[in-house]
């Protein structure tokens, strides 16, 4: 009775992993080429030059209630 669920719900859920994927991919991809998002802290071209999780924390913080 329950022998073709297993199959049934392995190709669902290998669909909606796709699916999710390519959404994603999509999203990524438009938000490169947007010139106006906001960089990572952790990019090269970054608010810290690529290195804001090396500064010590005293100086992050006293950074961050200045901004």
């Amino acid at each position: 009775m329950f022998e073709g669920i297993v199959p049934l719900l392995g190709l669902g859920t290998l669909l909606i992993v796709a699916v999710f994927a390519l959404v994603s991919k999509e999203r990524t991809e438009e938000r490169r080429h947007d010139p106006n998002a906001p960089v990572s802290t952790l990019a090269k071209d970054g608010k810290y030059g690529g290195v804001a999780f090396l500064r010590p924390l005293r100086d992050r913080l006293a950074r961050r209630r200045e901004d």
